[in-house]
């Protein structure tokens, strides 16, 4: 009876936070929204000076119930921080980038992720950084100092490599922490891993474009599928273009044949397909039995998508539609009834 007792609060938060999520009316409310001020109004924010900017509030209130999650459930803890690490490790890429390339603050403070009280790398610490080296000082004493120093002994000034270390650390740290969760917690551990295999997924999309990685490379920066892949089949993902015909010939049949869609043409068509099912899965938690993790994870996943998508749409305004790249967000939000 520990278990049921010991997440009886959380359950009762958690349950309450899920009717504040975003729905499909709110949605087809935002897409006829002409403008980021007005998308602004109908969500209830002050309007941006920046399309980014929209994001802002949610995220506050996304920190909030971090925050109200880790008291509510003490062994989720963990859990909610590797999450959480995944926008600090975005700070640090961004003062690295800014050192790199000698950039005052001034020029780069606006897009720090505010963590508040959940903060374990203060921007004061790193704003003042006028080098890779001193950046890796600042970092001294923080959860990243191990990470800085391993990063700038192996990358340098490779400002590409840099950032797709610091990612696949904070990644293998979710996925470590959904390794350590016990059988009953299958439900959280499969949300997260997941979450995790999208993210290797989008990595084999965008590396070879994006950070100029051969597909040998991008195949070997996933974090979960090389372990679930052979690197052949990696390779061929990370070189995969429309000229080499359907995706879905090259997706390994363990993941594509879980998903609704019979075939994929590109990749937005299945991110998307993957991200819905793992929306539906998130609903299912709800469903489940409630004292246990999967609950908070699944909601924590949705608010997630939820501010994703919110700046999404203020960023797609004017653009024609449809929009796969805004589709293939929205397709991870509760807002989403596909």
């Amino acid at each position: 009876m520990r278990a049921p007792f010991a997440y009886a609060f959380g359950n009762a938060r958690v349950r309450a936070m899920k009717s504040r999520l975003r729905t499909g009316e709110d949605l087809r409310i935002f897409r006829a929204a002409a403008s980021p001020s007005a998308l602004a109004a109908a969500a209830g924010v002050e309007p941006p000076r920046r399309p980014e900017d929209l994001a802002r509030v949610p995220f506050a209130d996304l920190l909030a119930d971090y925050r109200n999650l880790v008291d509510a459930y003490s062994a989720g803890a963990p859990l909610f921080r590797a999450l959480l690490d995944l926008h600090e490790v975005d700070n640090l890429k961004l003062a690295w980038s800014a050192c790199a390339r000698a950039l005052p603050a001034s020029r780069w403070m606006h897009l720090w992720k505010a963590l508040g009280a959940l903060e374990t790398l203060p921007l004061a610490r790193v704003r003042d950084a006028a080098s890779l080296r001193g950046l890796v000082a600042a970092a001294r004493g923080t959860p990243y100092e191990r990470i800085a120093a391993e990063v700038f002994r192996a990358h340098g000034e490779d400002g590409a490599a840099a950032q797709l270390a610091f990612d696949r650390w904070a990644w293998s740290g979710l996925l470590a922490q959904a390794r350590r969760l016990p059988h009953r917690e299958s439900g959280a551990a499969d949300l997260l891993l997941s979450r995790v295999r999208e993210r290797d997924f989008d990595l084999l999309r965008r590396a070879p474009i994006s950070f100029g990685f051969s597909a040998e490379a991008a195949a070997a920066a996933t974090v979960l599928l090389r372990e679930e892949t052979d690197a052949e089949q990696l390779r061929r993902l990370a070189a995969w273009s429309p000229a080499s015909g359907p995706l879905a010939r090259d997706l390994p049949r363990s993941v594509s044949r879980r998903l609704e869609a019979v075939a994929f043409s590109d990749w937005d068509e299945f991110l998307s397909a993957l991200r819905r099912e793992r929306r539906r899965q998130c609903l299912r938690a709800f469903r489940g039995y409630p004292f246990r993790l999967a609950p908070p994870v699944a909601y924590l996943l949705l608010r997630e998508a939820e501010v994703s998508s919110l700046r999404a749409l203020a960023e797609s305004r004017g653009m024609p539609e449809p929009n796969p790249a805004l589709d293939r967000v929205l397709a991870a939000s509760a807002m989403d009834a596909g």
